[in-house]
């Protein structure tokens, strides 16, 4: 790596260059990021001895980034996401790397794979080659579903269009659909009880772990067939539902930032001077008064990073989306006037990075907390994170990292000793199962149980 010059670096240095100049993320991010704290060691150890950070160090910098969300400016989201994708084309994506972003894969599988791969995860040998491939056998890895949600979905004819009534189309998310499918066919039920019309369109990835990787080709090819998937069902009169609150942040707020720098960017659009007016609102240097975007752009502003998808589609769909937490607040009376038997004991309710990123308030907690008989309250601050950062935490080089940024969320709900957890976020579920002993249950699932439509 000595003498070699990487384009990676020149992202991460106008975080460096533009983070460090402003300070507020050093007290903001101290306890909640891996990047901040490193990143304000490597400016302090200069400011005392003179010692510039190597491109090495610059380059270790990008892995530390999990894409939470939770740092304020999304200059620094965009120039993380040209580090990684810059770092992958020049280094390379390591084993873990590429099995870990890539759950869709267990779909080519097939029932009889995953039986399989199941079973070969808990064999003794595999801790060995899980080794070997970076990832931590320590971990509780979790075993594939023998039937993937999408199966269940065509038995149950959900790829079937109606024309009528209140209809979704459902986004799942990898994880619910190939790791954790009950919570899939529990938003299905809980829906379907409602009178939603559910249709399970053709989808991939949302593009999330791909882009936390750095694995942008796949991550692009993917995002386009999304986007393009569920306009065409907007079009038809479906709403966008997901109940990954990761994917609803990628689409909801990743695909949109920086999109009213694009060059495809039509001024006088009213969803972009919308998206353009949020960027301005941000407290930065060299921002322009004036309302046009090309005079604002600062040196730490990068070029948008989805520049070669069509801007507008990806501005309709960011605003198209919506959480089915968020749905569902819309049949709050009808879900709280039937006759509801939720689970007995105190539990709490964690909203994840990604969810409160959105914007959208706790619209499970909102229902959940009306539920006659029900004890749930809130566990967490707005910085808190379980730590697990989608896959990362299976990482064997990111296993102790990710513990220690979990562990004060952990802390406070052992203090609590709560019957058990419920949460949005499905890699928040696994870091919980590996790190404490309590049930964890996704929001739909409490509510289709306490519905008795299972």
């Amino acid at each position: 790596m000595a003498g070699r010059r990487f384009e990676a670096v020149q992202y991460v240095r106008k975080i460096f260059d533009g983070c460090t100049d402003c300070d507020v993320c050093r007290f903001l991010m101290e306890d909640s990021c891996l990047l901040f704290p490193r990143l304000y060691e490597l400016y302090d150890r200069y400011l005392q001895t003179g010692d510039f950070p190597e491109d090495k160090e610059f380059l270790n910098l990008v892995d530390c980034c999990t894409l939470c969300g939770l740092c304020p400016c999304p200059d620094v989201r965009t120039n993380i996401l040209w580090a990684k994708a810059e770092k992958a084309r020049e280094v390379g994506l390591n084993p873990a790397s590429r099995l870990l972003s890539d759950l869709q894969v267990l779909q080519k599988l097939g029932s009889a794979g995953r039986l399989l791969l199941s079973l070969l995860l808990k064999a003794p040998l595999c801790n060995g080659a899980l080794e070997m491939l970076g990832i931590c056998s320590e971990r509780r890895i979790p075993s594939p579903a023998v039937e993937d949600f999408f199966s269940w979905a065509r038995k149950k004819g959900l790829k079937e269009h109606s024309e009528t009534g209140p209809r979704v189309a459902y986004f799942v998310g990898c994880t619910a659909a190939y790791i954790f499918p009950e919570v899939a066919r529990a938003a299905v039920k809980v829906l379907e009880s409602l009178g939603v019309f559910v249709h399970i369109p053709d989808q991939n990835c949302c593009g999330m772990p791909l882009a936390v990787e750095g694995d942008k080709k796949r991550m692009m090819d993917r995002v386009n067939r999304n986007i393009q998937a569920l306009l065409t069902l907007a079009d038809k009169g479906y709403e966008i539902v997901c109940s990954c609150p990761t994917c609803g942040y990628f689409f909801k707020a990743i695909l949109k930032e920086n999109a009213c720098f694009s060059v495809d960017c039509d001024d006088d659009d009213a969803v972009v001077r919308r998206s353009f007016s949020e960027v301005l609102s941000l407290p930065l240097r060299g921002a322009s008064s004036t309302g046009n975007r090309r005079a604002y752009a600062p040196y730490y502003f990068s070029d948008d990073f989805f520049q070669t998808l069509d801007v507008e589609a990806r501005l309709r769909i960011s605003a198209l989306v919506k959480d089915v937490g968020e749905y569902l607040v819309r049949f709050k009376d009808a879900i709280l006037s039937g006759s509801l038997k939720p689970p007995a004991g105190r539990w709490v309710y964690f909203a994840p990075c990604h969810q409160r990123e959105q914007g959208m308030g706790k619209p499970y907690y909102e229902i959940l907390s009306k539920i006659p008989g029900f004890s749930v309250e809130p566990v967490g601050s707005t910085t808190d994170c379980c730590g697990m950062g989608g896959s990362l935490g299976f990482k064997k080089d990111f296993n102790g990292l990710s513990l220690k940024l979990g562990l004060p969320l952990m802390e406070k709900i052992k203090k609590l000793n709560p019957a058990g957890i419920i949460t949005d976020c499905l890699s928040c579920r696994l870091q919980f199962q590996n790190s404490l002993p309590y049930p964890v249950l996704h929001p739909l699932e409490l509510l289709a149980e306490a519905m008795i439509i299972f």
